[in-house]
């Protein structure tokens, strides 16, 4: 399901389109909800993200995305963290804390 559909009956704007070709990318249902703040975004190799909650991994809470519903759904949070060179990650203690930036060796 897309950030989209969970924002709770606000349609997407008539001027959006996705980019073709951008690689999909993973985020915490937790944080779209805003039932947790976002606390880790990664920049993988291949240009994806990953937006998560910083709790315990679970499929159950995860969703595949383009990363630019992120950027505009959250432009507070994220506006800093847009060009996250790939191979760093960005983590904070919670909601407006600040970003701590670092590379790491994907697996």
């Amino acid at each position: 399901m897309s950030p989209k559909k969970r924002r709770k009956g606000r349609p997407a704007p008539r001027h959006h389109v996705c980019r073709r070709g951008e690689p999909l990318s993973i985020a915490s249902t937790r944080v779209i909800d805003r039932s947790e703040p976002l606390r880790l975004v990664t920049r993988n190799g291949d240009g994806s993200w990953q937006f998560l909650d910083g709790r315990p991994i679970d499929v159950d809470h995860l969703i595949t995305t383009h990363a630019h519903h992120l950027f505009d759904e959250f432009p507070a949070d994220l506006g800093m963290l847009r060009h996250l060179p790939p191979g760093h990650l960005a983590v904070r203690d919670g909601a407006g804390c600040p970003w701590r930036i670092e590379p790491y060796d994907e697996e």
